[in-house]
């Protein structure tokens, strides 16, 4: 007699599937006894308990009743009946199995899986073409049928021989002369310790018409690189005598400003116009008329307080044109600076009432000789970026991020272009 796994404390023994005593077999769970159409009769009790395992439950314990105490259940009425022949009928094959049915019975689902497994077996992996019988393999272990398995062989054995060709001869170009036998590929193909491999023997003739040739193309490369270098001497020489240039015109102004935020519609919060002997022209900061972005100010330092008693880019549109009048004013990255201008001028004239703001912004703007020292600098400094195919812009350093201190350390920037000649030489 089999002894149970365990046992509960109510004394019922505790059996797995396998382990359930001869004399125990008739024994029936309650699933199994409604497919008898039995049912545990009143005041029953289980004989014993069954261990199983089911996936995505774990482990559970079912009780045993012996089907002979068992009570009938009530007969199935016909549209019962129906509705249990229908659920457990094949959609395929049409047989009742003794098991509910989801999209095929076991037997055709077999047999749909070895019908697939032939018609694999029967189709060649390359063309795709079906035959009648199961195909051999390729080397690769696939089915294949006989056309394609020719074709392999035949373009393998043309590699093959191509680079038997390509091992024999000479590679230079138009050049067919043979430089090494088979045997001495084979052996050098055989070293363990050559790592390189077999590499083409150049014929005489050849190795000697392609020493020239590289020779020529060096030569070549070598006076482009100088052309090159000569014309980055040139290039710096025009821009340091540029920076020479502004630096002595006594109309040369700087201008800058700090605003509320890199977007279209940012406001002026700051602005300095200086000249290049560093006199200050205007230095004040400005109401921007809104209030002042955390971001801005964590760049610049300027806070809603400061500005709350600063004047309007109105109020000193007077003193920033007669400063700027006339003269020629360098702005560190220019389109920035000017597109900050035109806004404030836009909304000026259109709180003036003029007819046509825009307009009359674009007429100011134009009025002025605003030139850019940021692209100057950048292509001065040297700093080439393969992904733009240009001059790398350099940021203006020295500066603190106020418009009277950035406009000191463009002043900087030029001088360091016109007068360092070790800066100079490491640019060109």
């Amino acid at each position: 007699m089999t002894a149970p796994t365990t046992t509960e404390p109510d004394s019922l023994p505790v059996y797995e599937r396998k382990e359930v005593p001869e004399h125990l077999q008739h024994l029936r769970t309650m699933t199994q006894l409604k497919e008898q159409r039995l049912k545990p009769a009143e005041g029953q009790e289980p004989v014993a308990l069954l261990r199983v395992y089911r996936s995505g439950h774990g482990w559970g314990k079912f009780p045993l009743y012996d089907p002979a105490a068992a009570a009938k259940m009530r007969p199935l009425s016909g549209k019962q009946q129906q509705a249990m022949t229908a659920r457990r009928t094949c959609p395929e094959c049409r047989e009742v199995c003794g098991y509910v049915v989801y999209q095929r019975c076991e037997d055709c689902r077999s047999r749909a899986q070895r019908e697939a497994q032939d018609r694999q077996a029967r189709t060649c992996h390359r063309c795709r073409r079906e035959s009648a019988t199961t195909l051999p393999k390729d080397v690769h272990g696939w089915w294949a049928c006989e056309h394609c398995r020719i074709h392999y062989a035949l373009r393998k054995q043309a590699e093959e021989d191509r680079l038997a060709v390509w091992r024999r001869t000479c590679p230079g170009p138009g050049c067919n002369l043979m430089t090494a036998t088979d045997e001495e590929i084979a052996a050098v193909r055989a070293d363990q310790t050559n790592l390189t491999g077999w590499v083409p023997r150049w014929c005489p003739p050849c190795a000697e018409r392609d020493q020239l040739e590289r020779a020529e193309r060096q030569r070549a490369y070598e006076e482009e690189q100088e052309r090159a270098l000569e014309e980055r001497r040139r290039q710096v020489a025009e821009l340091e005598e540029w920076a020479r240039e502004v630096l002595a015109d006594p109309d040369t102004v700087i201008l800058d400003t700090e605003t509320t935020g890199l977007e279209d519609d940012a406001r002026i919060v700051d602005l300095a116009v200086l000249t290049v002997a560093g006199d200050v022209l205007v230095n004040t900061l400005v109401d921007p008329g809104e209030p002042i972005p955390p971001d801005a100010t964590d760049i610049h330092g300027i806070t809603d307080e400061q500005v709350a008693d600063a004047p309007s880019f109105a109020d000193i549109l007077v003193r920033l044109t007669a400063a700027l009048a006339g003269r020629r004013c360098l702005i560190y990255n220019r389109p920035y600076d000017v597109a900050r201008l035109r806004h404030e001028l836009t909304a000026h004239y259109r709180q003036a009432g003029h007819h046509d703001p825009e307009a009359s912004a674009a007429a100011w703007i134009d009025g002025m000789r605003f030139e850019d020292a940021m692209i100057p600098y950048s292509d001065w400094y040297g700093d080439w970026s393969d992904y733009w195919g240009n001059y790398s812009w350099q940021p203006l350093y020295g500066g603190d991020h106020r418009a009277a201190s950035d406009c000191r350390a463009v002043v900087e920037r030029l001088r360091e272009m016109a007068g360092d000649a070790t800066l100079q030489d490491d640019a060109a």
